[in-house]
């Protein structure tokens, strides 16, 4: 008889201890999805950033190309619009 209230309160505590495992495991897998989904907020962010840099960058170089070549004004207006209008046409496509 002895014996088996042993065993029973072995199986009872290795019961208690699984449990208590599964508790904490749970409290990680939610703490990882947590740190997940803030990395990839953070993520879809520097990706929008690059895409705006991006787009600055080859501004910043038609601007200076179109200044060197020493094209009037008003070409360098029509070339501005055009890639504003393009710009534009990308964001749109992102908000889709």
């Amino acid at each position: 008889m002895q014996g088996i209230e042993q065993r029973l309160a072995a199986i009872k505590e290795k019961v208690g201890n699984l449990l208590q495992e599964n508790l904490r495991l749970k409290e990680e897998v939610q703490s990882l999805t947590q740190t997940l989904e803030e990395r990839e907020r953070t993520i879809e962010i520097q990706k929008n950033t690059i895409g705006g840099l991006t787009e600055r960058n080859k501004m910043i170089k038609l601007a200076k190309n179109l200044s060197l070549s020493g094209s009037d004004s008003f070409d360098v207006k029509i070339k501005i619009n055009e890639l504003v209008r393009e710009i534009d046409r990308c964001i749109d496509l992102l908000n889709e």
